[in-house]
């Protein structure tokens, strides 16, 4: 009996959860190598100058990230050190040199990471607190934001005259992390690349500390 009274409860759980996952693919804006620029993006802000593509490796302890091209060529490689509290981050291009070095505040309430770029600035990653729909990021020293969407799968980068420098799109379903960066100044492709990895090293960090926190819940019940 109660089996048959919970047969329904759980054809219209199944329902609900398809239906947002459904939902949640028609609203990412990740397009492959080769593929055209995503509709909305084009209707948008346009064509974009070039696209380049994250790829995180499957169990990675130093948490190692390759940027590719349209040609899947390696242009940018991020690795951290395997042993380290403020999750150091190394970036360096196609002929190994680096370009940028990643690090996060110890103690803050903000994540706040630091980045450098080489031969160029040096500017701080934070997070607003107290926003729960979407994520958005300031960077003071540049002047520039990056907002995300409510799904928190698309990302807009503007500078201080709310110029699109960048859109960012993840992949939804895929073994390891997935990012397309649509970039429209490629004078700032560098500096981009710093960001975005920086940007997936925290929601990677988030997940799973929302991944520990439930294991922990779900243990002492």
């Amino acid at each position: 009996m109660y089996i048959e009274m919970m047969y329904p409860v759980f054809i219209m759980m199944v329902i609900f959860i398809v239906g947002i996952f459904v939902f949640a693919t028609t609203l990412q804006r990740y397009h492959s190598a080769g593929e055209k620029t995503d509709i909305r993006n084009y209707n948008d802000y346009g064509e974009p100058a070039k696209s380049l593509y994250t790829s995180r490796y499957l169990f990675s302890f130093h948490k190692d990230i390759d940027v590719t091209d349209e040609n899947d060529n390696v242009v940018y490689h991020s690795s951290s050190k395997l042993f380290s509290f403020t999750n150091e981050t190394t970036i360096t291009d196609a002929q190994d040199r680096v370009v940028a070095t990643i690090a996060r505040k110890l103690f803050s309430l903000h994540l706040i990471h630091y980045i450098d770029i080489v031969g160029g600035t040096s500017f701080e990653l934070s997070k607003d607190l107290f926003r729960f729909l979407d994520m958005k990021f300031t960077i003071d020293e540049l002047g520039w934001t990056l907002q995300g969407d409510f799904t928190n799968l698309n990302f807009v980068l503007y500078n201080n005259q709310e110029r699109v420098i960048a859109v960012v799109g993840q992949k939804l379903l895929s073994m390891r992390d997935k990012y397309c960066i649509d970039l429209y100044d490629v004078n700032e492709e560098a500096t981009v690349v710093a960001i975005v990895i920086t940007l997936e090293n925290m929601l990677m960090a988030r997940r799973n500390v929302n991944r520990s926190s439930s294991h922990s819940h779900n243990s002492n019940m």
